[in-house]
């Protein structure tokens, strides 16, 4: 709306129209008069709009209805799309688009990568999530640097751990950049074309902030306490790890030729596929029962959705409140060693899948095993893949953005695609 001080035509119309919106709220009104100056008009306009925030699409929440978590179900994909945007897509995905590689060394979160960031680090990766009664453990963000270098720069922390000292510029280019790694299959292989997901990094979050308690700082460090649980609280990961010697990760990752499908608990088993567990949160939430949510959902995540054979889990020995932990939840100890280059050791704690499931009265069900699943993401909870690669008929994803990642990867789809082959190949 343009406001021509200059009439008072329009001047009256602008009243009359900001006294509608206003609604029952009449006394933001009763100051408004004829001689309101221009700049004032300017200020009301502002206002009103921001009462109109643009709406953004909500991640689907799936709240257990016991302490012990649950698969959830299946999560449905976008709406087709018109004949316009197909167009051009298409446009975007032609033979010799420029394709960008993903340095397995060094820092993804570099301000000069950023741009080419945005294209592998699709919404369906970073949205893979993960609920309990109280915490959403989520995928890491760029803006959760502070609060990760809160906790492990904290010497109440580092005491638990076995990383040391690390400087804030080691925290990002170290830790991370390895929990954003962790949310997209393909940055973390030498083989790019036989890349699976190697591990999950979920951040410790608050579904509702203000029903935490945060407690007095007490020794912590002035500059790393907290006075809210907003964001990052803390983290939790499973790494995976295959131990068959007649197998290796390559054989649950996608193929050339064949359409992904999420590996089956059998295929899990003949890789030897085992799950390890760490785990860290602030100190001013200890003794609220937190982690031990956390860590109930990632074991029973790891079982019943990845198809572990076993988890462990390897707190050091002056951790007792993780010792704990790790029987509670039936991990049992195997030995203690000191493999880690501080010189602490470590009590081994594990729990193989048949374990898990007799303890916690479950049946051995493979939910997502043999499913369609997306190509670039892996992210097995979503439908089965509506796009596919116009010259081929076995690579399919869940959306565009995914389709351009893999197409955008220097040795990905585009290298890869049948048509394109066939094409090189012709005189």
């Amino acid at each position: 709306m343009t406001l021509n001080v200059n009439g008072n035509a329009k001047l009256d119309e602008v009243i009359e129209k900001d006294d509608g919106e206003a609604g029952s709220s009449s006394s933001e009104n009763d100051d408004i008069g004829v001689d309101m100056s221009s700049l004032e008009l300017k200020k009301k306009k502002k206002k009103k709009k921001k009462r109109k925030p643009t709406k953004k699409k909500q991640q689907p929440v799936f709240i257990p209805s016991s302490s012990l978590g649950s698969i959830p179900p299946e999560e449905p994909l976008e709406s087709s799309e018109s004949e316009v945007e197909t167009s051009k897509w298409e446009e975007r995905l032609r033979k010799g688009t420029r394709t960008y590689s993903i340095p397995r060394f060094g820092s993804l979160l570099d301000l000069n990568y950023r741009s080419t960031l945005d294209i592998f680090w699709t919404s369906s990766c970073r949205s893979f999530q993960l609920y309990t009664k109280r915490l959403v453990l989520r995928q890491v963000e760029i803006g959760d640097t502070s609060a990760i270098r809160r906790i492990k720069m904290e010497p109440i922390v580092q005491k638990t751990q076995l990383y040391g000292s690390p400087s804030p510029g080691e925290i990002k280019d170290q830790f991370q950049n390895r929990y954003l790694r962790s949310s997209i299959p393909r940055a973390n292989s030498g083989d790019i074309g036989t890349s699976s997901r190697q591990e999950y990094v979920f951040g410790v979050t608050a579904l509702d902030p203000q029903s935490i308690t945060i407690q007095p700082g007490g020794s912590v460090r002035i500059a790393h306490r907290i006075t809210s649980a907003e964001g990052w609280l803390g983290n939790i990961g499973l790494s995976l790890t295959t131990t068959s010697p007649n197998s290796s990760s390559s054989s649950l990752s996608p193929k050339r030729g064949e359409i992904y499908l999420h590996p089956t608990f059998e295929q899990c088993a003949a890789c030897g596929l085992e799950g390890s567990m760490f785990y860290e949160i602030h100190p001013q939430l200890w003794g609220q029962g937190l982690m031990s949510e956390a860590f109930e959902e990632v074991l029973r995540f790891a079982m019943e959705e990845i198809g572990c054979i076993s988890v462990e889990a390897d707190p050091t020995t002056s951790n007792t409140a993780s010792i704990r932990l790790c029987t509670k939840y039936g991990l049992r100890h195997t030995h203690t060693a000191t493999e880690n280059p501080y010189g602490k050791p470590q009590m081994f704690h594990r729990i193989s899948k048949d374990e898990w499931f007799a303890r916690n009265g479950r049946e051995i069900k493979d939910v997502w095993g043999g499913k369609q699943v997306c190509r670039w993401c892996l992210n097995f909870r979503k439908a089965p893949p509506i796009v596919a690669c116009s010259g081929c008929n076995w690579a399919k994803y869940c959306s565009r953005q995914c389709q351009l990642a893999d197409w955008s990867l220097q040795g990905g789809h585009q290298s890869e695609c049948d048509h394109n082959q066939s094409s090189s190949l012709s005189p």
